[in-house]
């Protein structure tokens, strides 16, 4: 990563994160924080950093917890949310950061909640991709959920969680990892409408190694790198992001999230990304509107891989929100 040490430090509860750290040259100008999802380390912010960095801003980008060069447990309680909030405090503290803009993509917009609801004063705005929020909810139940989006929307949304989630999958997975390539990074983003998200589509696309090229944002050598590092440690930790949720291991969490900390006190700017056909950008745009104070929206014509697809736009967007409102 351009600008960038990595540095490392044990959390709280003992595990070793790695991180990639600028401080910031400018006093005048805030750390933003970069909280990557899933299956990405935080090289996937790679044009974020370094635009970022250019512009005199400390950045801080953590691989998260069963990513990269920080602990990959293979317990899914270790991904529990609110202890994975902490840890991301607990990098902040070594590095003498009171307060920092998080910006946060896929699972990485979860963690970015909770440090609003658990540590609000540590964050000065909160930008979120893709996902606009994922409040506590201590009645969460995966089978209700799948039922209400089929009902309303026609299809499952997060129907593939269960083979996410299953003893079996990474190991189906790292075996015919280019099939899984192939879906989740698709060539035509209508593929998660047809082949992931209904339930019990993407096993069968896996163990029958199902291909369906490359998107336009990569090249095949692009593609090898990033299964490089994803593959560091296999993909039993990242998948305990789903395991975790399937099984509702943060509903006990939940219950001592105060009904006002759910607020967005800060400056908050929401990037929907329009050819994303499972965060859904109008469903995702409503949610955060129940709760924020001062909320942006701007929209980009890309898939949910905009970092990769339209990463000046991205960007952009980023560097006009920061002059803004922070």
């Amino acid at each position: 990563m351009e600008f960038a040490s990595y540095n490392k430090v044990v959390t709280q509860r003992g595990y070793t994160y790695g991180y990639y750290h600028t401080p910031n040259p400018n006093k005048g100008r805030p750390t933003v924080l970069l909280l990557a999802g899933f299956p990405s380390t935080a090289q996937d912010w790679s044009s974020q950093y370094s635009y970022l960095a250019k512009h005199d801003y400390g950045v801080i980008a953590p691989d998260m917890l069963g990513y990269g060069g920080t602990d990959k447990p293979t317990d899914a309680d270790a991904y529990r949310v609110k202890p994975m909030a902490q840890d991301i405090v607990d990098i902040l503290d070594k590095e003498g950061v009171q307060k920092a803009v998080s910006v946060s993509h896929d699972w990485g917009v979860i963690v970015g909640t909770r440090l609003v609801n658990y540590h609000a004063d540590r964050v000065l705005a909160s930008v979120s991709i893709s996902i606009g929020c994922i409040q506590p909810n201590p009645q969460w139940d995966w089978e209700r959920e799948i039922q209400h989006y089929n009902k309303t929307l026609g299809y499952d949304i997060y129907g593939y969680w269960d083979f996410y989630a299953a003893a079996d999958a990474a190991s189906l997975i790292e075996k015919n990892l280019d099939s899984f390539y192939s879906l989740f990074f698709p060539a035509d983003p209508t593929l998660w409408v047809t082949d992931m998200a209904p339930r019990g589509k993407i096993r069968p696309w896996i163990e029958s190694n199902r291909q369906a090229g490359l998107p336009s944002y990569w090249t095949e050598e692009d593609k090898r790198k990033h299964q490089a590092r994803l593959m560091h440690g296999g993909l039993q930790g990242p998948l305990n992001y789903y395991t975790a949720r399937v099984r509702a291991l943060d509903n006990k969490d939940d219950e001592t999230v105060p009904e006002e900390n759910y607020r967005f006190n800060m400056p908050t700017l929401f990037i929907a990304t329009l050819k994303d056909y499972i965060c859904l950008p109008s469903a995702n745009e409503a949610t955060l509107r129940r709760f924020c104070d001062d909320l942006t929206v701007k929209e980009i014509d890309a898939s949910h891989w905009v970092m990769f697809e339209k990463p000046d736009e991205l960007n952009q967007a980023l560097g006009e929100f920061l002059a803004d409102k922070v």
